[in-house]
């Protein structure tokens, strides 16, 4: 084999290992980044919510119990209004979040206690009604009810706060960059599409001198896909913006009494996310026709030394 030939078919194997593993490093970065948009909007967003709409409901419907037990028109009246729908949404809430939180199995199974839980809070609730002529008795339901809402750590409130906490972290976890991410784009896949440019264009200089070749056009084309990198990092920071956004609507106090309208702000804010998500499927594509483009570049170049004396 001539020292051309050995040189080229040396190079073409460094070209094409240098992009799989550029493209691959590519991909994987990109990929960590933009699957968690559609995480956020269609699970964290509702489980969040959902956990938070449960707090605050339940937290008013012990104030609301109280004051409409201890109305003059209770006996007529009832327990109020309010007071059932405060009820009914937070086991609704529950019911809705025990099949979509994203805390893992320990929270779904502190949910389902706590579920129990809120349905013995409002028989409670009911026996102090019933007991409303009888304070002692009235006292005493109240106070036990308010001790299944507030107890530390065994309470309803408490319950579901430590819910919500590994709600939040999940959401950390799908909302940062992260060390492994800032290193991948940082370091990992520039350094490897700069050792693959470098080594395209040091490729062409060697074929320029060594065939009397302006250009070779399958080389030349390679290097300009390389530039389809800058618009992938800029959709990665503009989806990593919107995912922080996000995070930032969902952690803010208050959210259980904006339910509708923190799930219309993040739904918008990742909405323009969801097709830069999309992007990912082009670049195998992408790599594919990179490694083609070598490939035609250099094969036929090569070809011309295959009968050559050794």
């Amino acid at each position: 084999m001539s020292g051309t030939r050995a040189f080229l078919v040396r190079r073409l194997i460094a070209l094409l290992v240098v992009t799989a593993l550029a493209v691959t490093a590519l991909l994987a970065a990109y990929f960590g980044v933009s699957r968690n948009s559609a995480a956020v909007t269609d699970r964290s967003t509702p489980a969040i919510l959902q956990v938070a709409a449960a707090v605050d409901a339940l937290d008013a419907s012990y104030d609301e119990a109280k004051r409409s037990i201890s109305s003059p028109t209770a006996e007529f009246e009832g327990l109020s209004e309010e007071y059932r729908n405060q009820l009914s949404t937070a086991k609704q809430s529950l019911a809705q979040v025990s099949k979509s939180t994203i805390g893992g199995e320990s929270a779904r199974a502190s949910l389902r206690t706590t579920a129990a839980l809120v349905t013995s809070y409002g028989d409670t609730i009911e026996q102090a009604y019933a007991s409303r002529d009888n304070a002692t008795l009235k006292n005493a339901y109240m106070g036990y009810a308010d001790s299944i809402l507030r107890h530390d750590q065994s309470g309803i409130l408490d319950r579901l706060e430590a819910v919500q906490k590994r709600q939040f972290n999940v959401l950390d976890d799908q909302t940062s960059f992260g060390w492994l991410l800032s290193f991948a784009w940082w370091l990992l896949v520039p350094g490897l599409f700069l050792t693959l440019a470098a080594l395209l264009v040091h490729t062409q200089r060697f074929l320029r001198h060594r065939f009397r070749r302006l250009v070779n056009p399958w080389l030349a084309a390679a290097t300009a896909l390389l530039i389809a990198l800058l618009p992938l990092a800029v959709f990665t920071y503009q989806t990593q913006d919107r995912l922080e956004s996000a995070g930032a609507s969902l952690t803010r106090p208050g959210i259980g009494h904006t339910g509708g309208p923190t799930a219309r702000k993040v739904a918008r804010t990742m909405r323009s996310a969801h097709w830069r998500a999309g992007a990912v499927g082009w670049i195998p594509v992408g790599g594919a026709v990179l490694a083609a483009l070598i490939l035609v570049g250099l094969q036929p170049r090569i070809d011309e030394y295959r009968f050559q004396p050794r």
